[in-house]
C-alpha cells in the first residue's frame, strides 16, 4: 500500500509528468539541486537547533548563525561530490539570473537573525514536537493514509496546539489563501490520531514567512471541513492510482523543475516564456540595483506576544542585490564559504 505525503499528491496535480518522472521511473535528478532548496533546508536545521535548546537554555543568535554556517559548509562539500560524480556545470542549480550562491548564503543567514531577535526568549508557546512525523488514515478502512512532518507544534498558555511552518520563499500567502491550503490541515488530521494528542485538541495553523516583516500566516479548519478534506484526498489518490498517462502541464513553474532537461514541452515552454519576456524588456530602461541592509534591527525590549509578533525587522520581502551578466567562475574552496 502506496502512504502519500502533501507533496507527492501535489506533485501529479501540478504536473503528471513530473510526478511519473520522479515517483514512477524514479528517475534521478538530471538537474543539480535547487538552491532555494538547499537554503531552505540549511534554515530549518538552525531552526531545530535553536528549539532543541528552548527552554533549557537560550542560544545566542550567533549560535543560531554559526550552526546554519556550520551546516551549510558540511552540505556544500556533499554538493560538490555529487557535482562531480555526475558531471554538473554547477554546485546548485539557480534559476533566477543575477543571483549567486552567496547572495541566498546571506538571505539565510538574515532570516535567522530577524526571526530570532522578532521572537526571543521564544517563550510564546511550549514545544511538543520538531520535525515530528504524522501517520494517518483517510478513511475508516484505512485503504487510503498519508504522512508527513510538522516543522514545530507548539501548546500554547491557554492548551491549544500550533502547527508552526517555516517558509524561505520570496512570495508570501495570503490570509484567504491560507484557509484553503490543505497541507497543515492535512496534518492536523494526524494530530487527532495521535495518540498522545487525539480528536479533542484545540488547533491551530501558522505560517512564518520569514523573509517578510509580519512572518505570521493562520488558519483554522472545523471538523466539517476536516471531514471534507479527508473526502477530497482519498478522491485526489484515486485519481492518481487510476492514471495511465502522464502528460506535461506546462506552466511558470516549468523552470524550476528538476527534470526539465529531459522534458521537451518544459523546455519549449521556458523558451517561450523566455522570449516574451526579453521581447517586453526591449526598450526598456534597467531597473537600479538593490543594496542588502548592512544590518538587523536590534531586539525588542519585551517579549513578544504571540500571535501577532511584533514588527521588528526591516520591511520584506528582504531586497538581494541585481548581478548584471554572467557570474564568473567559482572555485570549489570559494564555494564551501558560501
Amino acid at each position: 500500500m502506496t502512504v502519500y505525503s502533501y507533496s507527492r499528491v501535489n506533485t501529479f496535480f501540478t504536473c503528471p509528468a513530473q510526478f511519473k518522472f520522479r515517483y514512477i521511473d524514479r528517475l534521478p535528478s538530471p538537474s543539480p539541486e535547487g538552491v532555494e532548496l538547499f537554503m531552505g533546508s540549511r534554515f530549518h536545521e538552525a531552526m531545530e537547533f535553536l528549539y532543541h535548546q528552548v527552554p533549557g537554555r537560550l542560544p545566542t543568535v550567533n549560535e543560531v548563525i554559526q550552526e546554519f554556517d556550520r551546516n551549510w559548509k558540511k552540505e556544500m562539500d556533499r554538493v560538490l561530490q555529487k557535482q562531480r560524480e555526475r558531471g554538473f556545470t554547477d554546485p546548485l542549480r539557480i534559476v533566477q539570473p543575477g543571483q549567486a550562491l552567496e547572495d541566498f548564503f546571506n538571505k539565510g543567514r538574515l532570516f535567522l537573525e530577524n526571526y530570532y531577535h522578532r521572537y526571543t526568549p521564544f517563550d510564546q508557546d511550549r514545544t511538543e514536537g520538531i520535525e515530528m512525523k504524522v501517520t494517518f488514515d483517510l478513511d475508516a478502512k484505512g485503504e487510503y493514509k498519508m504522512q508527513g512532518y510538522i516543522d514545530r507544534l507548539g501548546r500554547d498558555d491557554e492548551g491549544t496546539l500550533w502547527i508552526h511552518d517555516y517558509k524561505t520563499s520570496s512570495r508570501k500567502m495570503s490570509e484567504e489563501d491560507a484557509r484553503s491550503e490543505d497541507q497543515l490541515a492535512l496534518y492536523q488530521i494526524g494530530l487527532e490520531q495521535h495518540p498522545k494528542f487525539g480528536p479533542k485538541e484545540q488547533v491551530k495553523l501558522l505560517w512564518h514567512f520569514v523573509a517578510f516583516e509580519k512572518d505570521q500566516v493562520t488558519a483554522e479548519r472545523n471538523p466539517k471541513e476536516i471531514g471534507w478534506l479527508k473526502e477530497k484526498y482519498v478522491s485526489k489518490i484515486k485519481t492518481i492510482e487510476k492514471a495511465r498517462e502522464f502528460p506535461t502541464k506546462t506552466s511558470a513553474l516549468c523552470g524550476w523543475c528538476e527534470y526539465l532537461p529531459v522534458c521537451a514541452e518544459g523546455k519549449k515552454a521556458v523558451e517561450a516564456r523566455q522570449a516574451k519576456k526579453d521581447r517586453a524588456q526591449e526598450g526598456a530602461v534597467p531597473s537600479a540595483v538593490l543594496n542588502r541592509p548592512s544590518s538587523v534591527a536590534p531586539p525588542p525590549s519585551q517579549a513578544p506576544t504571540f500571535p501577532p509578533p511584533p514588527a521588528v525587522v526591516p520591511t520584506a520581502p528582504v531586497p538581494v542585490p541585481s548581478r548584471k551578466g554572467k557570474r564568473s567562475p567559482v572555485s570549489e574552496d570559494q564555494l564551501r564559504l558560501f
